[in-house]
């Protein structure tokens, strides 16, 4: 989820551009919690992130999430839960569009995409590609490279998808959708280098975010990352259900290890 954080294809031969970005979904930035004159609530910013953490907990959440970096855009929306978790994909750059919806039940993960997705971030010949385009595709979470498909999906992840790092300072006081918010700011890392990240939380009652952005404000140019995602509906109960039928990634997979599942429901 790193809507939340990233949808990593690490298993598979992911191509130039869009692997670049993809890892970006987990990257949220660009709101109008600008850095500017700090606000001056009764905690520390750091206090206020740690009583964020613990409000967080293992509940599950809504998130909705836009990136954008050298012309590639991302969008990713999805709900975790305390066994299930799903989210959809959506990248494009240029005439070139990939859908991808990821979901976790249990122990398994399953992926369902178009044939541009399926050759160019799965890593799938054309051949294959254009035979399983809007086909189930099932994998077992025990495969490390490819339960990155569905990292972020489970409720107990989420307070790892908000982590940032400090020093930790307060921001311009702002408002979202009307009411108001502390904008506590601080950092992350990614695959180049270290991003300034705003994360936001009402200014009163439970602390539980309603905003996350990275790299916020227009400045670094086009290459620049850039992303926001929101979160809503915290506490929520997600159920998702298996696909009736399903065919093994890890058959399909170029360099995929050995121990394929059989394919589920014929």
């Amino acid at each position: 989820m790193r809507p939340l954080r990233q949808f990593p294809i690490s298993t598979a031969a992911t191509a130039g551009a869009v692997s670049a970005v993809v890892a970006l979904a987990a990257l949220t930035a660009g709101t109008s919690a600008a850095a500017g004159a700090a606000a001056t609530p009764a905690q520390s910013a750091q206090s206020e992130y740690q009583a964020m953490l613990k409000a967080v907990g293992t509940q599950g959440v809504h998130f909705s999430s836009s990136a954008r970096q050298s012309g590639v855009t991302i969008s990713v929306h999805g709900d975790t839960g305390a066994t299930t978790g799903a989210q959809t994909l959506m990248v494009k750059n240029g005439s070139l569009s990939e859908h991808v919806t990821a979901l976790l039940v249990g122990s398994t993960g399953y992926i369902n995409a178009n044939a541009t997705a399926l050759h160019h971030v799965i890593g799938l010949t054309s051949t294959q590609s254009s035979k399983y385009a809007g086909a189930w595709l099932s994998f077992p979470t025990s495969n490390n490279g490819l339960a990155q498909l569905v990292a972020g999906l489970l409720n107990s992840q989420v307070p790892r998808e908000l982590e940032m790092t400090g020093p930790f300072t307060y921001g311009t006081a702002t408002s979202v959708n009307g009411k108001s918010v502390l904008a506590i700011r601080g950092s992350q890392g990614t695959q180049t280098g270290t991003v300034p990240v705003v994360l936001l939380v009402p200014a009163s009652g439970t602390p539980l975010p309603v905003e996350e952005d990275t790299n916020p404000g227009t400045g670094g140019g086009s290459s620049a990352i850039h992303g926001t995602v929101s979160f809503s509906s915290w506490g929520e109960k997600t159920t998702e259900r298996a696909p009736a039928h399903s065919v093994s990634l890890l058959k399909l997979v170029p360099g995929a290890t050995s121990g394929a599942t059989s394919t589920t429901g014929g």
